[in-house]
């Protein structure tokens, strides 16, 4: 199996270059709207982050509604599926409650777990997979410095660490999934010039 896999319409597929870009450019789009309005960061990040694993719990469902096999067991697709919706509606809870740290603590989970997830289907269907890994692995280190920060000095300095610590690790992620994403289509269209040119042989 390898990144070829990722076009092939009869072929099972956790997530795909496409959805990367997307999670890449609505983090950075957050980032634009947090630093214009700093004192809306948790509001918009409750919006974006909401809005946002909707669309990816819809497409992991239209991902497990597609008829096809092989590169990824539809249960890896069903718990994305259900840890994203769960999320999305957990955090608009507790934001109504204006709970900002358990707010916080559900956004950074839904990474950690989606990022469990994704890793194992990459380890396990992508060639050339340490370039993605390398780059995947910067925003969950990001995601560990941002828990060791809020522990530290979120309960002294306030909310405004809060949002500072929001920003920094949604530019950061921002940044791995852009990467992640350029690198695993640039991986695509080298399989599919390396098959072209057996073909032709």
């Amino acid at each position: 199996m390898n990144t070829q896999a990722l076009g092939q319409e009869n072929r099972l597929a956790l997530f795909s270059w496409q959805l990367l870009f997307a999670r890449g450019i609505a983090a950075i789009a957050f980032v634009i709207a947090s630093l214009l309005d700093f004192s809306a960061t948790m509001t918009l990040l409750i919006w974006f982050f909401a809005l946002y694993v909707f669309f990816d719990g819809g497409y992991s469902a239209m991902r497990l509604a597609q008829k096809g096999s092989g590169a990824c067991p539809r249960v890896l697709i069903a718990i994305k599926a259900v840890v994203g919706v769960a999320a999305g509606i957990a955090v608009l809870i507790l934001a109504s409650h204006g709970s900002t740290l358990p707010t916080l603590l559900t956004v950074f989970a839904w990474v950690a777990i989606v990022g469990v997830l994704e890793g194992i289907w990459v380890i396990r269907n992508v060639q050339n997979k340490e370039m993605v890994l390398i780059i995947g692995s910067s925003a969950y280190l990001a995601l560990a410095i941002c828990l060791q920060v809020i522990f530290a000095l979120a309960p002294q300095d306030g909310s405004a660490v809060y949002n500072w610590i929001v920003i920094g690790f949604s530019a950061a992620f921002s940044a791995a999934m852009l990467g992640m994403s350029w690198t695993m289509r640039r991986n695509l269209l080298r399989a599919d010039k390396s098959q072209r040119t057996v073909t032709a042989h």
